[in-house]
């Protein structure tokens, strides 16, 4: 394992290098990491490892992975060469990709981006990776003016598959730059690569459930195939060790609390591979990061499924139509310059699209709505805000409490005061939220006011967090007083989880108009109270979830096209998968499911003008996202001996 004090030691002092003018703006950025001292093996290494973006990359790079056990180990990574669609084509496929996992969830053929397969996975050792993205410009320029333009593509659907493919006599054509590209990478790089021999094609989905095939086969025909494109020979490269492992996304930032623990921040992708899970203790997964190249455990519920092309990283890309001028030191500079990252890579030679012009997401949505027909009814369901119990434990009420059971706050995120505190009320059942969750909430009130999305009704669970982040909402939304909260307790959380025998004491509706509560105390339940049972099935409490919802939205017909539900993060998962006529998961897939849904975790479905089907869109605000803040004693901290 190589030591931080020995990369360190290579490393020679910025004061004692020598004057070397115009090394840094004429010479490669392999000479600058060497000019500091870095290995050679190593500089190439963190050089092709970051796509040659710049040499503050791959110092970031490397001071990353000091202890990464592989950072010595002459590895070679493995390369693969795709032609790429640009232009209308390209947003028209980006557009199938959203709507295809929008409205059927994820399927195999969104782990890369939509392509078409040129040749099969090789390996090229570092140093020859410069003369491999030679070998691929040389290539492509003797072929500009010979490829096919434009390239006829039929539509191909199966039980299981649908693609676009590469009618016989274009297919002949690429197959002939492909055999080429490999004679000059033979020649230049001294690798071999194997060039794609099937049936040429562009993936759309695949390994889908079969009753999504309508839904696919539909999206799939209102793809325009001839329109105009511009494709581009593009190059990407992964880490050989971890080819068959599942790519991980860090949701939330994790801090190692023991020594076989990996330390997690929001964005980092971790490999996972299920023969490495034999010894891991449930909710744990054992993984390797691509940010440190350390192993170590982590919990199962910090991240989630990535494609697998995200974590991959870009060489370069040449239009076959299009020669784009090189400065006088491109030669020198070959793979190391001007690269970006794979992460980056859907942008690549793309015309600007909503996606990526940078206006505020609010902005955004609202100029991509009016492109296509206004849905008839948008149901948004929102989690409750940050939970006094959980923030500072189960025995809360004992820290603001004073002598005569009087409530006085002893940190600033509680409340300044709880509503009909001394009425009995049962708090260590029904907790408040926090005063950042009243934040939350009102944050979440004025992005929807921001983004122009109109709330015609609110309806909450009886928890008394979920009617204080409604209350909060509604303030952002400077709706308070104008709109009135229907407290629905067929709307409460799986009730398995709460514990005890018996379901907690909530306030009543008339008593929380008394305390100045938006609610509306005239509401008749559609979900009495009296009927929800303790400790109830699994599949109880889906029915209940998914008939309330129902029974909200077709009462709500006639008096409001866009209802609010404030409830629990099951909600989210329970009111709407079933009104997307999508099946039921297991316990375990929806234990997981709610684990990753934070506080006022925010999402929207939409009834289709045309169909009269329910589907996830994207929410018209921004999700929320915000660091853990632990508690702070200065005498323990700042007195310590």
């Amino acid at each position: 394992m190589a030591a931080k004090e020995d990369l360190y030691s290579k490393v020679i002092p910025r004061r004692l290098r020598p004057n070397r003018s115009g090394s840094v703006k004429s010479g490669s950025n392999l000479d600058v990491l060497l000019s500091m001292g870095f290995p050679r093996a190593r500089a190439l290494k963190a050089l092709v490892s970051t796509g040659g973006r710049s040499v503050q990359a791959a110092c970031d790079w490397l001071f990353s992975h000091v202890d990464d056990p592989f950072l010595d180990d002459p590895l070679p990574r493995e390369f693969v060469l795709y032609l790429r669609p640009s232009g209308p084509l390209q947003n028209q496929l980006s557009h199938f990709w959203q709507q295809s996992r929008i409205t059927c969830g994820k399927n195999k053929a969104h782990n890369i981006f939509p392509h078409i397969t040129l040749c099969q996975f090789f390996m090229c050792a570092d140093p020859q990776v410069e003369a491999l993205c030679e070998a691929l410009q040389a290539s492509v320029q003797q072929w500009r003016g010979r490829f096919p333009s434009p390239l006829p593509l039929d539509l191909y659907t199966s039980s299981n598959f649908i693609g676009l493919f590469v009618e016989k006599q274009a297919a002949d054509v690429l197959k002939l730059f492909a055999a080429d590209f490999a004679t000059e990478a033979s020649r230049k790089a001294e690798v071999h690569v194997e060039p794609h021999r099937k049936q040429l094609h562009v993936t759309l989905a695949y390994n889908f459930p079969t009753n999504h095939l309508p839904s696919l086969e539909k999206l799939a025909k209102g793809i325009e195939v001839k329109l105009g494109c511009d494709w581009l020979a593009v190059l990407f490269s992964r880490d050989i060790r971890f080819a068959n492992h599942d790519t991980l996304r860090a949701m939330y930032p994790y801090a190692p609390q023991n020594e076989d623990e990996l330390e997690l921040s929001p964005g980092d992708f971790v490999f996972v591979s299920p023969v490495d899970q034999g010894g891991t203790s449930e909710g744990w997964v054992h993984g390797t990061s691509l940010a440190s190249g350390l192993s170590g455990l982590l919990p199962e519920n910090y991240v989630g499924l990535a494609d697998e092309s995200d974590a991959w990283v870009f060489h370069g890309s040449h239009s076959f139509f299009s020669q784009i001028p090189r400065d006088k030191a491109g030669k020198d500079r070959g793979v190391f310059e001007g690269l970006l990252d794979g992460r980056l890579s859907n942008r690549l030679g793309d015309t600007p699209t909503l996606s990526v012009i940078c206006h505020p997401m609010q902005q955004v949505l609202r100029i991509g709505a009016g492109l296509s027909r206004q849905p008839k009814r948008t149901l948004f369901v929102c989690r409750h805000g940050e939970r006094m119990d959980v923030v500072f434990g189960k025995h809360w009420l004992s820290l603001c409490s004073d002598s005569k059971g009087r409530y006085v706050r002893s940190n600033l995120n509680m409340p300044p005061c709880l509503p009909l505190w001394g009425g009995q009320r049962d708090y260590d059942m029904d907790a408040p939220i926090t005063v950042f969750g009243s934040t939350q909430a009102r944050l979440v009130g004025e992005a929807l006011l921001e983004s122009n999305a109109a709330i015609d009704l609110v309806y909450c669970s009886p928890s008394l967090r979920c009617v204080q982040t409604a209350q909060n909402i509604l303030k952002g939304l400077r709706q308070e007083g104008k709109l009135r909260v229907r407290v629905e307790p067929g709307l409460f959380e799986w009730t398995k989880w709460v514990s005890g025998s018996s379901l907690p004491a909530w306030i009543p509706p008339a008593d929380l108009a008394a305390a100045h509560f938006s609610v509306d105390a005239t509401y008749r339940p559609l979900v009495p109270v009296s009927s929800l049972l303790a400790s109830e099935s699994y599949e109880s409490y889906l029915r209940r979830s998914h008939q309330v919802t129902r029974d909200i939205l077709s009462d709500s017909r006639n008096t409001g096209n866009n209802v609010l539900i404030v409830a629990h993060a099951s909600s989210l998962d329970a009111c709407t998968r079933q009104l997307q006529g999508r099946g039921p998961q297991s316990v375990k897939e929806f234990i997981q499911v709610v684990r990753k849904i934070p506080y006022l975790g925010f999402c929207s479905c939409e009834e289709q003008a045309d169909t009269g089907v329910w589907q996830l869109v994207d929410p018209p605000i921004l999700p929320l996202t915000h660091g853990p803040n632990h508690s702070f004693d200065w005498r323990e901290t700042l007195l310590q001996e």
